[in-house]
């Protein structure tokens, strides 16, 4: 099974003393290690205690405050100083436990993810840069023996939070990154490249200071500079590995005697460089996955979009078939309404006219003369419901005369409405679909022309053009005119059994208002 490191530190579960106790040994022998390793530019116990307290919950921080202070113990025993002392608590005991509130107060119980923010990584810094203050002054008030004057008192002091602020910038980012598996991620020719010629450009820089020490002022900076570089194209894990590596760098110049630049102003200059590189790195790898998560996003919707297209056109093929169901439906019905009640009707009335030849009295006569114009009126209801199911015009004349002499303009006559039509194009040369489709668009606004009662006009434009997939283009203007002394005009609002049809159309619908009236405009083409 594959040790991840980072499930382990972050592990909060009870038990598990026995492994707990070997990770605390471990890191008391690092932790001895890394202070063999300091100088006066960096203290790296510092960036070990910085790292761990980070990366550790708080239920596992009894462990951590063993292993320093087993340590720190182990070190006074060898050089002789007496544990009991007051300064071995306040050098000895007393970091760790500033360190852990600056922690538990910018991060919480629980550790944070990866520093993959600017936000995680100020505050990151921040904690650093906080506890390193924080102890600084117990450093001099009990390891500084001698009499100092304030500003001697004060650089002292600085000196100390230097060393432990340099000691954690070049080990704690780098140990947070080992310990997320990100150095991993970033293994590529790529990042070892850029870090060779940072590397190589400071050497240049600190040999030409070996030579020129007073040029340190002007081109000390141009030495650290690339960290920015790393920080940006690698994201705040090559920032990282760019600081320790360039720290590893000056303190093996510094200590061959190579570089004679001042240990302060190096320590400035990398304690601000490589804090704004960290930051930096921090903002470009949560750009990196902000573009990565977007990325996939856009994917995930280019899906969705490409299954909501097929479905539409599923959806399409079964509003088509529905609406030709429909229109089979009303085609029989009128058939069978026909030949049943047309016929019925049409003996009632012969035999009504046969009547006439046997009754003699005038009562009689009239009587059936009352029956036979009622039975006249339900031949002309029973025609004209029959045309309103299924126009004949439209299956033996063709579009355009349904349109023009059909059952619409009928109502809209009885209606007392002005009806107007023009057409562009071969209208009778679409398909039975879209002409059954037009016909059914017109017939709907034909009856809320009729329903409003006070619609004086209404002009029907039918343009039909060859569309550039092949088919028609077909658009259709409907305009519902009101009169003039309408008090209350109806706001715009589409109807119904337009919207059905342009759906089962895959076309679109718009409305607007005109000079008193609305304005129904349909577009969508016809299949070939």
């Amino acid at each position: 099974m594959r040790f991840q490191p980072l499930a382990f530190l972050q592990d909060a579960a009870p038990g598990r003393a026995g492994r707990w106790a070997v990770f605390a040994l471990l890191a008391m022998l690092a932790w001895l290690g890394f202070e063999q390793l300091s100088s006066q530019l960096w203290f790296l116990p510092a960036g070990l205690r910085l790292a761990l307290l980070w990366l550790v919950p708080t239920r596992r921080w009894g462990w951590l405050a063993a292993s320093e202070i087993v340590g720190q113990a182990v070190k006074s025993l060898v050089l002789g100083f007496d544990l009991l002392s007051l300064t071995f608590l306040a050098v000895g005991v007393a970091p760790w436990f500033i360190y852990a509130a600056v922690v538990y107060l910018l991060r919480g119980s629980r550790p944070l993810a990866s520093l993959d923010s600017p936000t995680r990584m100020l505050l990151f810094v921040l904690a650093g840069l906080l506890g390193a203050a924080g102890v600084s002054p117990l450093l001099w008030m009990f390891l500084v023996t001698y009499e100092m004057s304030v500003a001697d008192t004060l650089a002292s002091m600085f000196r100390f939070m230097y060393g432990d602020l340099i000691g954690q910038l070049v080990l704690a980012p780098l140990l947070v990154a080992l310990a997320h598996g990100a150095l991993l991620r970033q293994w590529r020719p790529g990042l070892w490249r850029d870090l060779g010629a940072v590397v190589l450009g400071a050497l240049a820089i600190f040999l030409l200071l070996q030579a020129y020490a007073d040029l340190a002022i002007y081109v000390l900076l141009l030495a650290f500079a690339p960290l920015f570089f790393l920080g940006f194209r690698h994201g705040w894990e090559g920032g990282a590995l760019g600081t320790t590596t360039l720290g590893v760098v000056i303190q093996a110049l510094v200590a061959g005697g190579v570089l004679t630049v001042d240990v302060t102003m190096l320590q400035l200059v990398l304690a601000v460089v490589g804090g704004g590189a960290l930051v930096l790195g921090a903002a470009s790898t949560a750009l990196r996955e902000s573009h990565k998560a977007l990325a996939l996003r856009h994917a995930e919707l280019a899906a969705k979009t490409e299954e909501l297209g097929a479905l539409a056109g599923e959806l399409r093929l079964v509003s088509q078939r529905l609406v030709r169901l429909e229109e089979q439906g009303q085609r029989e019905l009128a058939n069978e309404l026909e030949y049943e009640l047309g016929h019925a009707i049409h003996a009632l009335g012969t035999r009504i006219s046969l009547a006439f030849r046997e009754v003699r009295d005038e009562q009689g006569t009239r009587f059936l003369e009352s029956l036979r114009e009622q039975v006249r009126e339900i031949q002309d209801s029973l025609r004209r419901a029959l045309r309103q199911l299924r126009p004949p015009q439209l299956d033996t004349h063709g579009l355009r005369q349904a349109l023009e002499n059909g059952p619409l303009r009928e109502m809209l006559d009885d209606s007392g409405v002005v009806f107007e039509a023009s057409f562009e194009g071969p209208a009778d040369a679409l398909g039975e679909d879209a002409r059954t489709a037009v016909y059914r668009i017109c017939q709907a606004a034909v009856r809320e022309a009729v329903r409003l009662e006070m619609v004086r006009r209404f002009a029907l434009r039918l343009a039909v053009s060859p569309a550039e997939g092949g088919g028609h283009a077909v658009a259709l203007g409907l305009d519902l005119e009101f009169s003039p002394y309408a008090q209350h005009v109806p706001p715009p609002q589409p109807v119904p059994g337009i919207s059905d049809r342009v759906l089962a159309e895959h076309g679109s619908y718009d409305i607007e208002p005109i000079v008193h009236g609305h304005r129904h405009e349909v577009r969508f083409t016809a299949s070939a």
